[in-house]
């Protein structure tokens, strides 16, 4: 059996759920609140949310499991995920 290796992250780990249900949706790196606030707004259309003003998003002291996890180098990739630009019309990009 083997065990993953862990990820190391050095900026803020922050969380973004439902405002209702409380449900943690997803998990991201950011150095600050206003910079994972844009990141959330970036990342929620590839989940599918698209009312991403009901997120609430706040920073967590741990990385949990089980929840999609975007870290730092997923947003300074070349173009990862957001050039849709090159993306024929009717079809859609999957992460």
């Amino acid at each position: 059996m083997r065990v993953a290796d862990t990820f190391n992250w050095q900026q803020s780990i922050f969380g973004a759920c439902h405002q209702e249900s409380k449900t943690l949706l997803f998990v991201l790196e950011a150095k600050d609140f206003e910079e994972a606030r844009v990141r959330v707004d970036l990342v929620a259309p590839l989940l599918g949310i698209n009312r991403v003003s009901d997120l609430l998003v706040f920073e967590l002291e741990e990385m949990p499991s089980g929840a999609p996890t975007f870290l730092n180098p997923f947003f300074t990739g070349a173009a990862i995920g957001f050039n849709r630009g090159n993306v024929a019309p009717g079809t859609t990009t999957l992460q």
